[in-house]
C-alpha cells in the first residue's frame, strides 16, 4: 500500500458529494453498511431519501466499514439474494 496513493484517492472523497451522480442513477442499487462502520446515519437515510424507488439499505449486524472480511457470509447472502431479486433483510 503506498501511503502517497491513499491520501490522494480519499482527498477527493473529502472536497466534494456526489449526490448528483447518485440521483442520476436508474438501476436498483443495494446499499450496504456495517453496523458499527464509518457510513453516518444520516447519509444512509439520506441516500434512500435521494431514490426511494430504486434503493434497498441494509445494515450488516457486527460489522465494521469492511463488512466483506467482518460478515462475508451475511454480505454474500443479501447480494446473491438482491440480484435473484428476492431481497430479504439481515
Amino acid at each position: 500500500m503506498d501511503k502517497d496513493v491513499m491520501v490522494s484517492s480519499i482527498r477527493e472523497l473529502t472536497r466534494r458529494d456526489y449526490w448528483r451522480e447518485w440521483e442520476g442513477l436508474t438501476c436498483p442499487a443495494l446499499v450496504v453498511r456495517g453496523e458499527n462502520g464509518t457510513m453516518p446515519e444520516t447519509e444512509f437515510t439520506a441516500m434512500q431519501t435521494r431514490r426511494p424507488d430504486t434503493t434497498l439499505l441494509l445494515t450488516i449486524p457486527d460489522a465494521a466499514h469492511d463488512v466483506h472480511l467482518d460478515q462475508p457470509a451475511r454480505l454474500y447472502e443479501a447480494v446473491a439474494a438482491f440480484l435473484r431479486g428476492r431481497f430479504v433483510s439481515i
